[in-house]
């Protein structure tokens, strides 16, 4: 998992630095990984030191939000990690992997009921969700697309109507 930590990172980064237009980097969304769990990564980059702020803040004010979507089906997993090592101008500090399945259950609410739900002081949870976002320097997320070795044609760009499975 390190090991494709590292290059989806590495991946994620190049891609990033590039600033290559948003059709460059979606030409996946051909078809491919259709009927598949989906996978996203969401970087966070945070000011120096401040990290065990920023944790206890996403801890309280999003996290429950995702064990909420884990208990109802609408996501199956998902993993905090912190970056293994130390570089000059790296990227992010915090990567957080969910694994949702292919087809959100039926009949779970909207996302902002959930967070009513959750946190029914809004105003606390506004000022929480502020201060969480002011430590992050930047975020973005990645959405990955498997590729089949063995789909016809191995191709970026050719529309899949039956995907694979990958490997």
């Amino acid at each position: 998992m390190k090991k494709l930590l590292a290059a989806l990172s590495l991946a994620t980064a190049t891609i990033v630095s590039l600033s290559l237009p948003s059709q460059a980097i979606g030409q996946a969304q051909n078809g491919r990984g259709a009927g598949l769990n989906r996978v996203s990564i969401g970087y966070y980059k945070v000011p120096p030191g401040r990290h065990d702020e920023w944790l206890e803040l996403y801890q309280r004010w999003h996290r429950p939000i995702m064990e909420w979507n884990i208990r109802n089906g609408a996501t199956l997993s998902s993993r905090l990690y912190v970056a293994g090592n130390h570089a000059p101008g790296a990227p992010w500090d915090f990567a957080i992997i969910n694994v949702s399945p292919a087809r959100a259950p039926a009949g779970l609410p909207p996302r902002a009921q959930v967070i009513l739900q959750l946190f029914p002081n809004q105003a606390e949870y506004i000022a929480g969700e502020r201060a969480r976002w002011a430590l992050t320097i930047d975020h973005w997320d990645e959405d990955l697309v498997p590729l089949a070795w063995n789909q016809e044609p191995f191709s970026v760009y050719a529309p899949i109507t039956n995907p694979i499975e990958p490997e």
